[in-house]
């Protein structure tokens, strides 16, 4: 079974531990796009990755207007 990826909007992760005037950043931690360390050192972060093994089904829109509906109001 496939493992689906996706990448949630805003938030990246520390791709190797490094420490500067903002402090100590591990690997692995998660930040939001607009931290300050991350404008400042964009080098470090990638976005993160979220995977599932779970499927998820897209919604699917019904075809025709059921019994006293009317479609496209």
């Amino acid at each position: 079974m496939a493992i689906k990826a996706t990448a949630p909007e805003g938030i990246v992760e520390v791709t190797v531990a490094f420490s500067g005037p903002l402090g100590a950043f591990s690997k692995g931690h998660l930040y939001r796009a607009n931290d300050p360390v991350v404008v400042k050192y964009p080098q470090f972060f990638r976005p993160m990755v979220v995977r599932s093994t779970v499927k998820t089904e897209p919604a699917i829109e019904q075809a025709t207007a059921g019994p006293g509906e009317k479609r496209g109001a």
